[in-house]
């Protein structure tokens, strides 16, 4: 059966159809899955979304896949999938060495395309990507879903309109512990050639593009230092694989303008599941946010009364507030899943009017710079110059 046979008629009455490939199905294609199904039942989209196909290197898993995620067929063949008309994006949810041959096919095929984070191994990969997105002239996104947290879209506005002052520092940790037992086997985050670095790629990606999002704020140069403890791990089959990347990975950053930074990224902290947290200091006032209190925005200001000053918790849940009102009534929260529909929501959105969507490649080519630039700093013991 080819893909556009594929009936669409139970999605979105008489809106204009958006075809959707998702290439890959694991962890990420699960919650990207999920938000291209809920995206129309909850905002009002000038598109209807169809989750057409998944795209799997095994025919049976991605059959399998497709049924539970609700995508309405499963191939192997991509090269149809990108001939295909009626396939208008195409989501990258796959380990990140495939990210460049899968989204460059994508891009020459003159799809739209996100893809997952980090966008590439390298910042020549990275920039040949953004190069070819705009030769093309398509739309392009970058899966860093924690821009859309409510709380987070919320701290990126204050600090626009000035409740902060002029940012002078940033703190920010992503903090984890499901590499702190040595006996936990080997798997492709923790191989190189597979996905570049450890720790750093995997979780100081989200750091770095977090702080671009929130503040404005461009890095100058970055010193970083890195570990790995665990040489080795079981491979699955009564042997050893290597480990080649870093457990835990520390950066200190300056910006351009003046300000300074601490980033500490790790997935070997005990008691730490996914403690993403950022907290930014301005002239007149500072905020704090993290991911395992996602709904809750903690903010000091000056401007309070110095008899009630200190940190309030701002319960960012209310229909004032960014994203919230298209989910539950006031003080009803929302989790890590939403993030991703936001994510879908605000794509689709720009595909239709045009307007701007960030994170886009061009994004992606910053992060990497820093990424690359640490990396490099690790290595040599010295601060280095991150590339325009």
């Amino acid at each position: 059966m080819s893909l556009s046979s594929v009936s669409n008629a139970a999605h979105g009455g008489d809106l204009p159809r958006l075809g959707v490939a998702m290439i890959g199905h694991a962890f990420m294609g699960r919650a990207h899955g999920n938000a291209w199904r809920q995206a129309n039942h909850f905002f009002d989209l000038p598109y209807a979304i169809v989750p057409a196909v998944v795209v799997g290197r095994h025919a049976q898993r991605a059959a399998e896949a497709a049924a539970k995620l609700g995508f309405q067929h499963a191939t192997t063949d991509l090269d149809a999938v990108l001939a295909d008309p009626s396939i208008h994006v195409v989501d990258v949810a796959t380990p990140n060495d495939s990210h460049f041959a899968i989204a460059m096919a994508a891009l020459k095929a003159k799809k739209h395309v996100l893809c997952e984070k980090p966008l590439a191994m390298s910042l020549q990969q990275a920039k040949a990507m953004a190069a070819q997105a705009k030769k093309s002239k398509v739309r392009v996104g970058l899966w860093h879903n924690y821009r859309r947290a409510p709380a987070t879209a919320l701290a990126a506005r204050m600090i626009r309109r000035g409740d902060l002052g002029d940012v002078r520092q940033v703190r920010a940790v992503y903090l984890q512990d499901w590499l702190a037992d040595g006996s936990v086997p080997a798997s492709w985050r923790t191989d190189r050639k597979l996905c570049g670095s450890g720790a750093h790629g995997d979780l100081n990606a989200h750091l770095v593009d977090l702080t671009r999002a929130l503040t404005g704020l461009e890095f100058d140069a970055v010193c970083g230092v890195q570990q790995t403890f665990t040489k080795e791990r079981p491979d699955g089959a009564g042997g050893k694989a290597k480990v080649d990347v870093d457990d835990a990975f520390c950066f200190l950053a300056k910006f351009k303008g003046g300000a300074i930074g601490t980033y500490e990224a790790t997935r070997v902290a005990p008691g730490r599941k996914n403690h993403n947290c950022i907290e930014i200091s301005g002239a007149k006032g500072s905020l704090r946010w993290n991911l395992e209190r996602m709904n809750e925005l903690e903010f000091f200001s000056f401007a309070d009364g110095r008899d009630t000053q200190g940190f309030r918790t701002v319960m960012v849940m209310d229909g004032v507030h960014p994203y919230a009102a298209n989910w539950w009534p006031d003080g009803h929260i929302v989790g890590y899943e939403h993030t991703f529909v936001h994510h879908v929501v605000d794509f689709v959105r720009a595909l239709h009017d045009g307007s701007p969507f960030a994170p886009d490649f061009d994004d992606g080519v910053a992060v990497q710079a820093v990424l690359d630039a640490a990396l490099a700093s690790a290595k040599s013991g010295k601060w280095v110059k991150v590339p325009k």
